[in-house]
């Protein structure tokens, strides 16, 4: 087998465990030697509404990767001065990982989207892709929604399974039990006064009762 480098970018605002879960699957599942999680700084395909401040959501994720042996927090984009796009993001791996094989992590909603990513065939032409279990979004509805030239590279993997190494560019879809929340209900729910203890890692609510984060007077990244 050879060595295994996974990526995984986002807003992160906050990480929570539909972040974190899947992609321990990921890793018990393929095995990876590491998993690089990419906080962006100014992510191009979010809305106008202002993230946080990305100190925090930088130290979020570092926080609650932190005991996970194989999983580490790059800093490469938090500070970049405009949005980074994900195809820059490989090719900088690419650059510091010549003899690996690179895996690229994101969810099925944003897989079904992919066609409008910048440089999204260079995208999916230069890495393989591992996309998590979004509820909403997986079997016939998600096939016919991505570009049809990927179809025939897609793959559904089973949790644990043994996956050798790709003869050819593999979209891995990872079959495992689904997380039906996100950074948005999360926010609602703390803005609201609502208990988000069980969504995410307790790093992470730590962090977040520390700071008064996603409180409605809390202060946002201008």
């Amino acid at each position: 087998m050879t060595r295994r480098i996974a990526i995984y970018g986002g807003s992160f605002d906050p990480f929570h465990l539909g972040h974190l879960v899947p992609t321990v699957r990921a890793q018990e599942t393929f095995h990876f030697e590491a998993v690089y999680f990419v906080p962006a700084g100014s992510p191009p395909h979010k809305d106008a509404a202002p993230l946080t401040a990305v100190t925090h959501r930088l130290a979020m994720v570092a926080m609650a990767t932190l005991p996970y042996e194989n999983f580490f927090t790059s800093d490469d984009e938090v500070f970049a001065p405009q949005p980074t796009y994900s195809v820059e993001t490989v090719r900088r791996f690419q650059r510091q990982f010549p003899d690996s094989t690179l895996y690229f992590i994101l969810g099925s909603d944003s897989f079904s989207q992919i066609a409008t990513w910048e440089h999204w065939e260079e995208l999916v032409d230069s890495v393989h892709l591992v996309v998590l279990h979004r509820a909403h979004m997986w079997g016939r509805e998600l096939e016919a929604r991505v570009p049809a030239r990927l179809r025939p590279r897609m793959r559904l993997a089973e949790p644990f399974e043994q996956v050798p190494d790709p003869e050819e560019l593999t979209v891995y879809l990872l079959n495992h039990e689904p997380f039906p929340i996100s950074g948005t209900s999360i926010r609602n729910r703390q803005s609201r006064g609502l208990p988000i203890r069980e969504l995410v890692p307790h790093e992470v609510h730590s962090y977040i009762e520390k700071y008064g984060l996603y409180l409605p007077t809390a202060g946002t990244e201008e």
